[in-house]
């Protein structure tokens, strides 16, 4: 029983070193095989290594070089465009039959109508000249009701820009503070006056 055991035993022991044997030898002949003479040492850069970004986009546009270019007939030649005729044109669309209606309006009518009233567009902004902060405050006086109502939150940043600009446009002037609250009077000797 002894022996069986320590036949097992060389067995194992012999195998193992013939694995052994067989990793240096191999790890050597590939180490053989790559030698370098002149072997770049790449120092280990102190900065977090650059994360990979973009990964899985797809670019769906063409970058490879040149467009191609049509062979054979229109090889040298200009690609050909739809042919344009002026007679089919309609000469009297309401944008071109109506061009310039407005342009007189002043010196042929009676001067009751004006521009204005033949403008389209939102009824706060016929008309209007102004700068940003007159636009939004009328802007707010004709549909403020309704954007507090339906559109909160543009209603919230449109009262935010009025008052950014309402700071913005008086922080030149020459009075209180605009935190300072209720102006006060100008102090003077007569005030400290008492009654005897």
């Amino acid at each position: 029983m002894a022996a069986g055991i320590l036949s097992s035993v060389k067995t194992a022991s012999s195998n193992l070193l013939r694995q052994c044997l067989n990793r240096t030898v191999l790890s050597e002949s590939v180490r053989c095989a790559s030698y370098d003479p002149y072997p770049k040492f790449e120092a280990q850069t102190p900065y977090k290594p650059k994360k990979c970004n973009k990964y899985g986009y797809h670019n769906k546009l063409y970058d490879g070089g040149i467009l191609p270019r049509p062979k054979g007939k229109y090889e040298d030649e200009p690609l050909p465009l739809p042919k344009y005729d002026a007679a089919k044109r309609d000469q009297w669309t309401e944008k071109k039959a109506l061009f310039g209606q407005n342009d007189y309006i002043d010196i042929f009518a009676d001067g009751a109508v004006r521009p204005v009233d033949l403008m389209k567009g939102p009824v706060w902004l016929r008309g209007f000249k102004g700068h940003e902060f007159q636009r939004i405050l009328r802007q707010l006086k004709f549909e403020g009701a309704m954007l507090k109502e339906m559109y909160p939150t543009r209603y919230h940043n449109m009262t935010k820009r009025l008052f950014f600009l309402y700071k913005r446009l008086n922080e030149k002037r020459r009075h209180a503070p605009f935190w300072g609250g209720p102006r006060r009077a100008a102090s003077s000797r007569i005030e400290k006056l008492t009654d005897w």
